[in-house]
């Protein structure tokens, strides 16, 4: 039986790395895939307005609301998901935040940006990730005001909701070097990895991991033309890195958690859909 390990090898800001080894390919694509589409998000979904004298449209402005990054770790499992409130009105407290904001520059002032921090949330949980995020300048004598819905979402529906910014998987890159047949040239050639220069320089046969945050294509490059026959690049499926980084909605262990349980709840659903199901 394949051994199986699982490890966090960064964990940064608002970046995850986990390794993963004797994990199937399609496992960790999965995941990295659920962790943009299906993870939901809190994201401000329509707005009415009654009053706007700015020199932006309305879509404009409903489009920048839109698009705001909204904390939701503390409310993923306070409100309905997008599935049961589908059907939901807005005045349903389970499946709607509703946001507020009126602003107004009097004829004397200067005029001003509103910002995401000038919007008021009927849940003190929700709130902007980045309250500086500018959404409308107000000249002076003109005014906005509306009012917004959020709920959760997910990717699939429209990127807003998806939390992750960036979700990629990458095969472990291994190089197979023999310093015999290295060039100067060759060293050269590999001057962006140094770990890798430096065994070469030690001497001898050996093989080296490249770190999972560089990339490997100039190293191909090399392998192809100043190191040829001197190195080797190897991309091992057995040892997989899933890397995530969050848009700040939801902090990057939440989100692979919350990929992993809804890959589990679709091999639930698949299972259930095939009992029964005669085999041929």
């Amino acid at each position: 039986m394949t051994q199986r390990s699982i490890e966090i090898v960064e964990m940064e800001g608002n970046r995850i790395i986990v390794s993963m080894e004797g994990f199937p390919v399609a496992y960790g694509n999965a995941l990295r895939r659920l962790a943009l589409s299906d993870v939901p998000s809190m994201a401000i979904d329509f707005a009415y307005f009654y009053d706007n004298d700015t020199s932006v449209f309305d879509e404009i402005i409903a489009h920048r609301l839109g698009l705001l990054v909204l904390k939701s770790d503390e409310v993923l499992n306070k409100y309905g998901s997008p599935e049961e409130c589908r059907e939901a009105g807005e005045n349903d407290e389970h499946c709607y935040v509703k946001v507020y904001l009126e602003a107004e520059a009097g004829a004397d002032s200067t005029g001003f940006y509103v910002k995401a921090s000038d919007l008021k949330f009927s849940d003190p949980l929700v709130k902007p990730v980045y309250p500086d995020t500018p959404l409308v300048y107000l000249a002076p004598g003109q005014r906005v005001h509306l009012v917004a819905y959020a709920r959760l979402g997910r990717g699939f529906e429209h990127g807003k909701w998806s939390p992750a910014s960036v979700s990629v998987l990458r095969y472990a890159t291994y190089v197979e070097y023999d310093s015999s047949k290295a060039t100067p040239e060759c060293v050269d050639c590999l001057a962006a990895y140094p770990e890798l220069v430096n065994a070469i320089q030690e001497g001898g046969k050996g093989r080296v991991e490249l770190d999972v945050k560089r990339p490997s294509s100039a190293l191909r490059y090399c392998e192809k033309t100043a190191c040829k026959g001197a190195i080797e690049v190897i991309y091992d499926p057995s040892k997989l890195y899933l890397v995530i980084e969050s848009t700040g909605a939801i902090e990057p262990p939440r989100i692979v958690y919350e990929a992993t349980k809804c890959l589990e709840r679709k091999v639930e659903k698949l299972l259930n859909a095939l009992e029964g199901t005669p085999v041929a």
